[in-house]
């Protein structure tokens, strides 16, 4: 007859225990996202910006704004 008996709930502390799990889920998943954001759009804004920036020349910007009237303040 004790064999078939159900243990009884957790009545004491269901709270306490539940916002530690929860606190344990959420912040496995932020760092999870952090990082999965940090390596898929971060890093890769990253390489395009220092491409640019490679191959970007400022004179040459300068005289396409020149020829195309875009700075009538600067006169070379």
């Amino acid at each position: 007859m004790s064999e078939g008996r159900l243990s009884k709930p957790q009545l004491r502390n269901l709270h306490v225990s539940k916002v530690k799990k929860s606190l344990g889920i959420v912040t496995v998943l932020c760092a999870t996202v952090g990082i999965t954001w940090k390596t898929l759009v971060s890093d890769v804004y990253e390489r395009k910006v220092e491409e640019f920036y490679k191959t970007y020349d400022p004179m040459k910007s300068l005289q396409r704004m020149n020829e195309a009237g875009l700075m009538e303040s600067y006169n070379p």
